[in-house]
């Protein structure tokens, strides 16, 4: 998926020393959650929140649909785009 590639590219963008091999898992959390921010704000709206929604929060199809006064069909497609 070019969305996966693309946070590959800024991890690797993003090149620390040798002495930053030891980083905190705190601080590894901190930097994929800037990373995934990063990447779902280049996509559409309802793509982002379709995206977050399912696969970050974990909340069904439904769910999703119902919050963002979309049709689960609509939910399904805007995942796949965003994820393609």
């Amino acid at each position: 998926y070019r969305w996966i590639d693309a946070l590959r590219r800024l991890k690797n963008d993003v090149e620390l020393g040798e002495e930053a091999g030891a980083v905190a898992s705190d601080e590894e959390e901190v930097l994929a959650k800037l990373s995934l921010s990063n990447l779902l704000m280049r996509l559409p709206a309802g793509q982002a929140n379709a995206i977050l929604l399912t696969r970050v929060e974990g909340r069904s199809v439904a769910e999703t649909a119902r919050i963002c006064g979309q049709s689960e069909a609509l939910v399904k497609v805007n995942v796949h785009r965003g994820l393609k």
